[in-house]
């Protein structure tokens, strides 16, 4: 119920209703939106990383792959 993959989804969700709205309402301009909204200083850090991965998603950008733990300590 409230493990990774559960978060996962939830995260998953939220950003592709982030799109919908910003395709919705601006269109092509939708990155350039997501990453100006992004960047507000009053965003909570959960709405602030939706924002970044739609901005990532609609501008096309790969995905950034998470290094593992054994990958961060010997390179």
């Amino acid at each position: 119920m409230f493990g990774r993959k559960s978060r996962r989804n939830v995260f998953e969700r939220d950003v592709r209703i982030e799109i919908e709205l910003l395709t919705k309402l601006h269109g092509e301009n939708a990155a350039q939106i997501a990453a100006e909204k992004a960047a507000r200083p009053t965003n909570r850090t959960r709405r602030r990383l939706v924002l970044e991965e739609a901005q990532r998603r609609l501008s096309g950008q790969a995905p950034q792959l998470r290094k593992g733990i054994l990958t961060m300590i010997f390179g």
